[in-house]
Order: structure tokens, then C-alpha cells, then sequence
């Protein structure tokens, strides 16, 4: 079944990962754009996952995992390769407003990790609904390289026209019409 593609802001919101590993370190790469309060757990870290938590200054605890590291998250990422842990923790936060993402376990999750192109303000996400990630990171690849260079100057052009202009049918014709001259420009 295709997921609906839902974009959420996550900036200072309280994001968990459990593990340690590459695959934690990717799903870490993938959330430090959009700023959340992020905190790992693991018995283990990979070198470049502990070097990256120590760059960005992202709090750490190496040690095993409990329950009670799930009070008061919002967002919670199991990135290791424990089935029953996953299955576990899904099915304690079920009721308890906590959005979680078992890797690769599609039944233990609540929403999957989309290929993301960001520039600026603007995010295009792509996703086979968990099924095909291989052709989620190429049709990103393609769609990145074929965005107006220039893309997040577009933005602002339009974004300053849209906060000049009162709210109305003629604003909207506006930007409309610049949209269709700055894409028309960048070909």
C-alpha cells in the first residue's frame, strides 16, 4: 500500500535513536537538517557514528537500552538489528504518541524514512513506500540534478513577491506568473 507523504516539522522536538551503528549513523545524517533535540542509546558506536554525535554535539549515553529512555520522546528510531527489540518497543509506545521507525521492518513502524532532496526551505521527498529504497535514492539523485541551480534564490524571489503583495486572486496570479518567468530563465 503507497504511504501518505506527510511532512512534519521536528525542529527541537525529542527524537531517540537506539543504536550505534551505520545504519544509526545515516538515519542521524538524515535528521540533523531539519534540528531536532536528538539523543542516541547504544551498547556500541561505530567510529564515524561517535565521531559525528561528537561534532555536532549530540548527547550520547553507551550503554543498553531500557523503557524508561522512551519517557517523553516523540520520535523514536530503532536502528539495530534485535527483531524482537523493535517488536517490542513498537508495541510499547502504541497509545502513547511516540512515532517509531524500525529499520528495515516496515510491520514495526510508524512511518519510513523518504530520500529527501532539501535546498533551503524547499523538500522534495521520494519513497516506494519502503519497498524499493535502491529507486527511492536514484529518483533523488535525478530529481537533484535536474533543480534549477539557483533554486533557493527562485525561492526567495517569490517568497519576498508573496509577503509584498495583500492576499488575494491578483497575488496569486503574480507569483504565478513569476514562477513561469524564473523557471523559464534557468532552462
Amino acid at each position: 500500500m503507497a504511504l501518505f507523504p506527510m511532512f512534519v516539522d521536528i525542529k527541537g522536538k525529542k527524537v531517540l535513536i537506539i543504536g550505534g551503528g551505520i545504519v544509526a549513523l545515516r538515519k542521524i545524517e538524515k535528521l540533523l537538517p531539519f534540528e531536532p533535540d536528538m539523543k542516541v542509546i547504544a551498547k556500541d558506536f561505530h567510529p564515524d557514528t561517535f565521531q559525528l554525535l561528537q561534532e555536532k554535539n549530540i548527547p550520547y549515553e553507551q550503554r543498553e537500552f531500557r523503557f524508561s529512555d522512551l519517557k517523553g520522546q516523540k520520535i523514536v528510531i530503532v536502528a539495530v538489528d534485535d527483531i524482537n527489540l523493535q517488536k517490542q518497543i513498537f508495541e510499547y509506545t502504541r497509545g502513547k504518541n511516540i512515532l517509531v521507525n524500525s529499520v528495515d521492518s516496515p510491520d514495526y513502524c510508524d512511518f519510513i524514512f523518504p530520500a529527501y532532496v532539501k535546498k533551503g526551505d524547499i523538500v522534495i521527498g521520494i519513497t516506494t513506500s519502503g519497498n524499493l529504497p535502491g529507486l527511492s535514492a536514484k529518483l533523488r539523485k535525478h530529481i537533484e540534478k535536474n533543480l534549477p541551480e539557483n533554486l533557493e534564490d527562485i525561492f526567495n524571489q517569490i517568497k519576498k513577491v508573496r509577503e509584498e503583495l495583500p492576499k488575494g486572486e491578483e497575488r496569486q496570479k503574480k507569483i504565478l506568473q513569476l514562477i513561469d518567468e524564473l523557471f523559464e530563465n534557468n532552462k
